[in-house]
């Protein structure tokens, strides 16, 4: 992050070949530029728009938009210039022109708030964190990968995780994916990653560095769980400079990310390099801690700490409430023991029940264990199913056998582990409250499937002994378990407790999780250190972009780069990673197909 310049295009170019961008803030790196979001979220946005109240265009120059500032100012003094000049006594005109000044007051103060409009490409705005994709892509064509890893992670912290593990939604709403396939975002972001890990690795061979003990006095924060929310609020605030503590309950670091992701999917060496790179931030982590009764108590956080985040999770599953006995396997106990290489024994015939992503990851793993014959149960179709299509598409070319419109209705069988699953065929009604058909039951439509384990992977719910802590006793819950929070800080209803990631907004993705820890991160620094934040007084940096030339269409531009993966017999009896990345030059084949449809031409 420190190495990414404030605009990822900055090119010092011929000056008859180049023109003039957007002002910017120079090259603002790592602290600086975190600062200067926290000084414009919370200081110099308001404060603009308080000030466009009392006289339009004030906040616009408070903003150093003088330009803008400039206009707005204008256009009032010149209308009451005008009407004075002809006035003639009161007529209806002069309510329309009462109308327009309170108008233009109202986009002053609009315009001080939001800030200027910047264009933004559909991918961007569809990614929970809201990475800048076409500048990582078009530095990654120029063949600046540190720049671009550099740049993706100003928003995503582990970027050779979320390359690997992100359902990218980007891509669906991918212009090119219009007339052709859509780019391969998530597969480029690997890639940046991958020449990342290159580098350090060179570099750890070169010399290494030991971790650095940051002492942020009362800037520390607690962090009570190491997932995603946790991991990318603790490395936020240690760019800010605030001394980080993470507390883990499990011995294992990482939450999910380290112990229910199959390895065939995230490779735990993958996510322990990345970690190790926080450690050398000077994020502590305290593995084996765990927080509430019969561990570290909430009230001894907020002593030793400035603020706590919570990043606990969803960790109780859905059980499978069907008529019989027990009800199955836990699938997060059958995910962890496959990851952590524990003795778990599923039998050759298994059947998952479930639809979403975690479904395939049960089913995937179970062949590997040596299942010979895996069925997933789901009671819709494959267009309403949540799970990704790519990871659907693996599954069945492994062999896994999905019955759609299927529901279980009565497990038999010695402790619940498996026997005897009647099943029952399924079919769409009207859309229920997700907006989903709702399956209705075929009567007489009732058949049995013999097996020796079943796994439910229903979902999650939050829970955790956390919560009996007497000093979140006020903590304000939704219906469901889930903390309320402020949506814009991640602010729980306590003072100094904040809240991110499935305990927040339940079961979600590790991308949308990084995105509400780093939310918490600004939110925390702005309460550690009050006041207006952000670098001193420093001259507008006004810099020269290489125009973009537009995009030459071919057909070969309409074709997706294939992810090359590992062959069908090669992922037999092992756990090794499925996809293996892409190459240097087909990444730049697929970064050259982004059309930059954010950009003038």
């Amino acid at each position: 992050m420190e190495a990414y310049w404030d605009c990822s295009l900055c090119r010092v170019e011929d000056k008859a070949n180049a023109f003039r961008c957007r002002t910017c803030f120079g090259k603002l790196k790592g602290r600086d530029r975190l600062q200067r979001e926290v000084a414009d979220r919370w200081h110099t946005r308001p404060v603009a728009a308080v000030l466009s109240a009392v006289a339009a265009g004030l906040g616009q120059v408070y903003a150093r938009r003088w330009a803008t500032g400039l206009v707005l100012a204008t256009l009032i003094p010149l209308a009451i210039g005008l009407v004075t000049s002809v006035w003639q006594g009161f007529t209806y005109g002069h309510v329309f022109l009462a109308g327009a000044a309170l108008f233009v007051l109202g986009v002053a103060v609009a315009d001080a708030r939001l800030g200027p409009s910047v264009r933004v490409a559909p991918c961007q705005q569809t990614c929970p964190a809201g990475v800048d994709i076409p500048d990582y892509l078009q530095l990654l064509l120029d063949g600046a990968y540190e720049q671009g890893h550099a740049l993706v992670r100003t928003k995503i912290p582990l970027v050779g995780v979320i390359g690997r593990i992100c359902p990218h939604p980007c891509e669906i709403r991918c212009i090119r994916g219009i007339d052709g396939e859509p780019i391969s975002i998530n597969g480029s972001k690997r890639f940046l990653a991958d020449r990342h890990r290159e580098v350090v690795r060179r570099q750890a061979g070169e010399r290494r560095s030991g971790s650095v003990v940051v002492n942020g006095g009362r800037r520390s924060v607690g962090v009570v769980g190491s997932g995603p929310a946790g991991i990318a609020c603790a490395y936020y605030l240690s760019v800010l400079g605030a001394s980080v503590t993470v507390y883990e309950a499990d011995s294992v670091l990482g939450g999910r990310l380290g112990t229910t992701i199959p390895d065939y999917r995230l490779p735990p060496f993958i996510l322990e390099e990345e970690l190790e790179e926080l450690r050398d931030r000077g994020v502590v982590f305290s593995p084996d801690t765990p927080v509430g009764p019969g561990g570290v108590g909430i009230a001894e956080l907020l002593a030793e700490h400035g603020g706590v985040f919570l990043a606990v999770g969803a960790q109780e599953s859905l059980e499978l409430k069907v008529s019989g006995v027990g009800g199955g396997r836990d699938f997060q106990d059958v995910l962890r023991r496959a990851k952590l290489g524990l003795p778990i024994e599923l039998g050759r015939r298994v059947a998952v029940i479930g639809g979403g992503n975690a479904a395939m990851d049960v089913c995937r793993t179970a062949l590997r264990l040596g299942a010979t014959e895996v069925h997933v149960c789901y009671r819709r179709t494959r267009d309403e199913m949540p799970a990704r299509a790519d990871e659907v598409e693996e599954a069945l070319r492994e062999g896994v056998q999905i019955h759609f419109l299927t529901d279980p209705v009565e497990l038999s069988g010695e402790g619940g582990g498996g026997g005897r699953l009647v099943l029952r065929k399924m079919r769409l009604g009207e859309p229920d409250a997700s907006g989903r058909p709702r399956p209705e039951p075929v009567p007489g439509s009732d058949w049995a499937l013999e097996v020796d384990a079943v796994v439910p992977a229903l979902g999650q719910r939050v829970s955790g002994s956390v919560f009996e802590d007497a000093a979140l006793s006020g903590l304000r819950r939704e219906p469901d378990g889930r903390v309320w929070v402020d949506p814009t800080t991640q602010r729980t209803s306590l003072e100094r407790v904040y809240a991110g990631g499935d305990a927040a907004s339940g079961p979600a993705t590790a991308v949308a999780a990084m995105a509400q820890g780093r939310r918490a991160a600004l939110a925390l620094w702005r309460e550690l250190v009050p006041g207006r934040q952000g670098p001193g007084l420093r001259l507008v940096d006004r810099r020269i972009r290489k125009p973009f030339p537009g995009h030459r269409e071919t057909p070969e531009a309409k074709i997706r780069e294939e992810m090359p993966r590992l062959s069908l017999r090669a992922r037999t009896g092992n756990c090794r990673e499925v996809e293996e990345g892409f190459r240097e030059a087909a990444a730049c084949r697929e970064a050259g197909r982004c059309l930059q449809c954010h950009r003038e031409l």
